[in-house]
């Protein structure tokens, strides 16, 4: 998936984990779209930041306290103190939401947060340099790497074909790119 989904890197205590959908009921919740498409983990997060656009441009970034979370349909639902009212929940709808990275659990073996792996290098088998992980990007059937090429911008299918390695305390990625890539 393009645009929307894609995701650069956040602050090292603050990890950005999805969008506000749209509110939920009459009571100021809001839905979250969670970027992994697994709300379970921000299900007992005590704080989130929501980051939007304001009026004129301006950047709008404030936290709340997390009353109640509960995972609904894919989404999380999250009752936050200061969204009151259906009105006020809607002011924040498209907001980027981020977690504090200690509220967040390990991610299980074989597994990765995707802010890990932005801005870790890319090298083939041999330990040459293929570029940096630029941004990372959600589809149907897998993750994708935007990997900064010398030339440009390129995708990898985050697939065990052409991603052979993540060693994310060495900031390293072996990756197998096709023929012609």
């Amino acid at each position: 998936m393009a645009g929307g989904n894609k995701r650069r890197a956040m602050t090292d205590s603050l990890v950005e984990v999805g969008r506000v959908a749209r509110p939920h009921g009459v009571e100021g919740k809001i839905r979250v779209k969670t970027y992994s498409g697994d709300p379970s983990a921000l299900l007992h997060v005590r704080t989130v930041r929501l980051s939007a656009e304001g009026p004129g441009g301006a950047e709008r970034v404030c936290d709340f306290e997390v009353r109640a979370a509960k995972p609904q349909g894919g989404f999380a639902v999250f009752s936050l103190g200061g969204i009151d009212s259906q009105e006020s929940a809607r002011e924040w709808s498209g907001a980027s939401v981020s977690v504090f990275r200690e509220e967040l659990p390990p991610p299980a073996e074989g597994e990765y947060y995707w802010v890990d792996l932005i801005g870790c290098e890319a090298v083939d088998a041999a330990g040459k340099r293929v570029g940096e992980i630029a941004a990372m990007e959600g589809g149907p059937a897998h993750d994708w790497l935007v990997i900064r090429r010398e030339d440009g911008e390129s995708l990898l299918p985050m697939v065990s074909a052409f991603v052979r390695e993540v060693d994310v305390p060495g900031r390293r990625i072996v990756v197998a790119p096709p023929e012609g890539w």
